[in-house]
């Protein structure tokens, strides 16, 4: 079983350090992700303590073993996870985000 889980704030917990452009740009074209991330001022590499993050949990959802799955059958239960993660999402919204900002909030799935 699988469960659907949203972390909301989580990309408060660290920044991207900005600059550096030829070397990231250099680093990218060699297929190495060039992200500098930033956490507390003294402990970078510690996220930030500043931040709240309210985390959401799911329903399991049971998954059959299938041997050799068929591109149709991962697509459907990739969609059955994504809509149970819709869901949770839009339960959850607006006690993470306050009632303001959490009618408006919408969940990007790319």
């Amino acid at each position: 079983a699988v469960r659907p889980t949203y972390a909301f704030g989580e990309h408060k917990l660290f920044s991207n350090v900005q600059g550096m452009w030829k070397l990231r740009l250099a680093m990218n074209g060699l297929g190495i992700p060039a992200l500098f991330a930033w956490g507390k001022l003294f402990f970078p590499l510690l996220p930030r303590n500043d931040t709240n993050m309210y985390v959401a949990v799911g329903a399991p959802i049971e998954l059959p073993k299938i041997e050799e799955p068929t591109k149709e059958e991962v697509s459907l239960w990739h969609g059955k996870y994504v809509t149970a993660l819709q869901r949770l999402y839009d339960e959850h919204k607006e006690k993470a985000y306050g009632s303001e900002k959490g009618k408006v909030a919408k969940l990007e799935i790319w």
